[in-house]
């Protein structure tokens, strides 16, 4: 293959990832403007008129680390900070000896090791299709004043937490709920990639807001879930083996009861992955449980899944062929019109390399007849340039909208960390320089997945514990 065809096929390639994801980088910008202002609720007024809340945590064992004592006292911290008392903790958790270890601080159910359900729901989905079925046994926490709010084992709440989850009860909005999730908990413990790397994932709970304001969603988070107590009863988590049950189950949810959801915007605190290896294992599980849904879902969603999912790492594709795209694009056209608009010279040499030969007298005879009023001006030449400078600047928008995507993400983050203002800005910068990186880390996991299940054919991938 000859120089000129290889340039060619890339040529042709960028301009491809360019088109095929700047239609979702638009609609991720336009989530972000459209959903800012009710992505965290700042509205909160307390009013003594209060359900009952069961703080549901999951959890394989309580006693591997310290993150399950840290959520508990974070519930007991903010609810007294409020006055709220109707409220009770729950631990689900696989480790007998968590019995001991939680103490009187929560309640705490131990999934049996032999406990299997109808429709052979695995990990997570059998720990909470188990403590549905306890409930339901026992008799005495379903009930239309009675709410589970799941949290991850690393999960902390905040008084704005809990004033959300009253405010969006009391309101009657919905009888299912979701609100934004930050990762700001042990940063500093944190590989520094995988925590940058996590900026998007704030970012992208401004679509979460669509989502759940437009139901199916076709994601939803397993933790920050409020849900009243007889619609889990009744929907339940045992749909089959799944690695991506919370998806599941907005997706069974729609079908009993249509549209019952909601954005409550209470923030709940979390963690990244410690490491970059924890930080893929996370992704890779993320969307190969989704590809194992697919078979569950209508066919309208399947397609928009497929999509999503594919620009998950063709974004990254994308910023980076913008980037080249904007450069090949003003290097060969934009800065030789502007020159000779301007009448500085400038010549081609064999390179095709541009070399500005434009003395300081000849930059100052031109700004002389230009004040002088001298210089004949051309509307025509002056449209015809900004006409070239916006389609330029048009072809970087995908890697502006992907940079700012992290930004924002990161602003989230680090909102809830004690940083100076240095610190902030150093930390932005290195999101910033590290973009493509970062960028790569990301989206590769997401890649294995797809073509570990579709072209290697495997269906089923294990639940790899990751570090808290």
């Amino acid at each position: 293959m000859s120089a000129v065809t290889t340039t060619t096929v890339l040529y042709y390639l960028a301009v491809f990832l360019w088109l095929a994801y700047l239609p979702v980088a638009v609609i991720f910008l336009k989530g972000w403007f459209k959903n800012r202002k009710r992505y965290v609720n700042t509205n909160l007024t307390r009013i003594h008129n209060d359900p009952f809340i069961i703080f549901q945590i999951m959890t394989r064992s309580a006693r591997a680390s310290d993150v399950v004592r840290r959520g508990i006292e974070s519930i007991h911290s903010s609810c007294k900070g409020i006055s709220y008392s109707d409220y009770s903790i729950c631990v689900v958790t696989e480790d007998p000896q968590d019995m001991d270890y939680i103490g009187g601080t929560a309640r705490v159910l131990v999934v049996p090791v032999g406990y299997k359900t109808k429709s052979g729901a695995i990990r997570k989905a059998r720990a909470l299709q188990y403590a549905v079925e306890l409930r339901r046994s026992q008799g005495d926490d379903i009930g239309k004043r009675k709410w589970i709010f799941h949290m991850d084992e690393e999960s902390v709440v905040t008084e704005q937490t809990v004033l959300s989850l009253l405010a969006f009860i009391r309101e009657g909005k919905g009888l299912l709920s979701e609100g934004p999730i930050a990762y700001p908990l042990k940063m500093n413990q944190s590989n520094r990639l995988a925590f940058l790397t996590d900026s998007i994932r704030p970012f992208q709970c401004y679509d979460c807001v669509s989502y759940m304001n437009n139901p199916p969603p076709m994601y939803m988070h397993g933790s920050n879930l409020l849900v009243r107590s007889d619609v889990e009863d009744r929907v339940g988590w045992d749909h089959g083996k799944s690695l991506a049950e919370d998806q599941l189950f907005g997706v069974k949810a729609h079908e009993m009861f249509g549209n019952i959801f909601g954005w409550h915007g209470g923030i709940l605190l979390e963690q990244p992955p410690l490491t970059l290896r924890d930080h893929f294992k996370q992704r890779r599980r993320w969307i190969f449980g989704t590809l194992q849904n697919l078979k569950y879902l209508p066919t309208k969603m399947k397609l928009r899944i497929y999509l999503r999912s594919a620009t998950t790492w063709l974004g990254f594709l994308s910023a980076m062929a913008s980037i080249g795209l904007s450069v090949y694009y003003f290097y060969l056209y934009a800065l030789p019109y502007f020159f000779e608009l301007l009448r500085l010279n400038y010549r081609v040499n064999n390179q095709n390399a541009i070399s500005l030969v434009a003395s300081p007298q000849e930059v100052a005879l031109f700004l002389q007849s230009f004040v002088s009023g001298r210089y004949v001006f051309s509307w025509d030449s002056m449209v015809s340039g900004l006409a070239t400078l916006f389609f330029g600047a048009s072809l970087i928008l995908a890697s502006v909208i992907w940079a700012i995507s992290y930004q924002v993400g990161l602003k989230q983050n680090l909102k809830f960390g004690n940083y100076s203002i240095r610190e902030r800005l150093g930390l932005h910068a290195e999101q910033l320089v590290l973009g493509p990186l970062i960028g790569f880390i990301e989206t590769f996991p997401s890649l294995y997945a797809i073509v570990e299940f579709h072209v290697l054919r495997k269906k089923f991938a294990d639940f790899e514990l990751i570090a808290k």
